[in-house]
């Protein structure tokens, strides 16, 4: 019986988790969208491709200790993340305070312009 629940348990936290994908035909906006309603234990998956100034928005996405939030690259490829600093005035990816259990992997950051921006911005 209790293995029974352990499953069921198991179940109904990943029938809850959701998996979205976004292209590099989808813009800045379109994408932060998707970002600021994701829930704990879903994931957002970026295709192949490059994402012209494209700058994730993470004010206070919060994960659980079970259920992190996963933003990342699509298996086998190295999505690029890459703003021109002369155009977008922020880093590719800027963390807010409140934000908790989020993981970021398998994403190419970069930058072109004059002023440094590019990268991973966290507030603590």
């Amino acid at each position: 019986l209790i293995a029974t629940l352990v499953l069921l348990a198991i179940f109904a936290a990943s029938v809850s988790a959701t998996e979205y994908i976004v292209t590099p035909a989808q813009t800045s906006a379109q994408i932060n969208a998707v970002v600021a309603g994701l829930k704990p234990g879903d994931i957002l998956t970026f295709s192949a491709g490059t994402y012209t100034n494209v700058a994730l928005s993470i004010p206070s996405l919060k994960g659980t200790k079970n259920a992190w939030i996963v933003i990342r690259g699509a298996a086998g490829s190295l999505p690029e993340l890459t703003i021109n600093t002369n155009v977008v005035f922020r880093p590719n990816i800027d963390i807010g305070y409140g934000s908790s259990y989020v993981a970021i992997a398998n994403l190419h950051l970069s930058q072109t312009g004059t002023r440094v921006y590019a990268g991973v911005k966290l507030h603590t």
